[in-house]
């Protein structure tokens, strides 16, 4: 029986009709899949644009001429326009009431926070009153919060005594100075002194140079530009010492780096260099590198920006 075999040409067009039914199909899933791709980006558009209107509650846009606006970005900006100097409070313009401490700066090598609390009263004058021969506080007069203190000299003395706030601040000064590497070996030869002690002290002085004067008169009046009479001392106050690495408190203490040190940084701690050397005609006490006084941090910098003694000071805030 014969076999009759299909022509090559008939089936080369049935390979091109399958290959072209393909390509549309395939063009169809395309078209398809871009289709639900666009309404699928559309739905997410809606759902973005009433998310908007939902949590924007129709309020207009800020005004960012407005000086809230433009404070805000002042305060956000990194390189913020250098204010105008000519507008900028002067000390005395400082309320007691505001934040004294938001206008400075400090750094320091230690951790400072747990100090903070000392070297920072509640009340920032708290600590600014003078003593001196006509402001004195009663013969019987000891401050309640003497604490010890934990840098007195281990030469056999006593151990010396500082109200809290004072000696916190003192370890805190001279641990930045130990951190730094400047002070290793200052300690403190005297702080808190009764009124009796102080008496006994002004009378060992008197004797001491009594035979440099005829009278007794000279004699104290001598004394008196170094030491003071009981009740004119700021040792009673509990809120001085008396700091140095000599044998004994002599103005050559200066000249140490160590004394330089001190008195360069005693601020950032609340401290005073109490009798400069360029103040001696308004103390009326030598100068005396070794004796500091704490005040608080926020009057020692001012104090320090101002270049006042306290004296000047607590005349220039209006405390007399």
């Amino acid at each position: 029986m014969a076999t009759h075999k299909k022509p090559a040409a008939h089936s080369a067009a049935n390979s091109r009709t399958a290959s072209a039914r393909q390509k549309r199909i395939a063009q169809a899933n395309r078209h398809l899949l871009i289709g639900v791709l666009l309404m699928l980006l559309a739905v997410a558009l809606i759902v973005v644009i009433i998310v908007l209107c939902v949590r924007g509650g129709g309020k207009k846009p800020a005004d960012t001429s407005s000086p809230e606006a433009s404070s805000a970005f002042a305060e956000s900006s990194e390189t913020p326009s250098e204010p105008d100097e000519s507008s900028a409070p002067e000390l005395s313009e400082v309320e007691y009431s505001e934040d004294p401490f938001s206008r400075y700066t400090y750094e320091y090598q230690i951790d400072i926070t747990p100090y903070l609390d000392y070297i920072d009263p509640r009340d920032v004058m708290e600590c600014v009153f003078l003593v001196n021969p006509t402001q004195t506080p009663a013969a019987d007069f000891v401050p309640a919060d003497l604490v010890d203190c934990v840098h007195t000299r281990k030469d056999g003395r006593a151990m010396q005594k500082l109200r809290l706030n004072a000696e916190m601040a003192l370890e805190a000064f001279l641990k930045e100075g130990l951190t730094c590497g400047a002070v290793t070996n200052v300690t403190v030869t005297s702080a808190y002194r009764s009124y009796s002690y102080q008496a006994q002290l002004f009378e060992t002085y008197c004797q001491q140079h009594q035979y440099k004067f005829k009278t007794r008169e000279e004699c104290e009046a001598y004394v008196l530009t170094f030491s003071t009479k009981p009740g004119t001392s700021e040792h009673q106050s509990g809120l001085c010492c008396d700091m140095h690495n000599l044998g004994s408190a002599e103005q050559s203490f200066a000249k140490k780096p160590e004394a330089k040190w001190l008195a360069e940084n005693c601020w950032k701690f609340g401290f005073i260099l109490r009798y400069p050397a360029d103040k001696e005609d308004i103390t009326k006490i030598i100068y005396e590198p070794w004796h500091f006084r704490f005040v608080g941090r926020f009057a020692a910098t001012e104090m320090h920006e101002l270049g006042m003694c306290l004296e000047e000071y607590i005349a220039y805030k209006g405390l007399e």
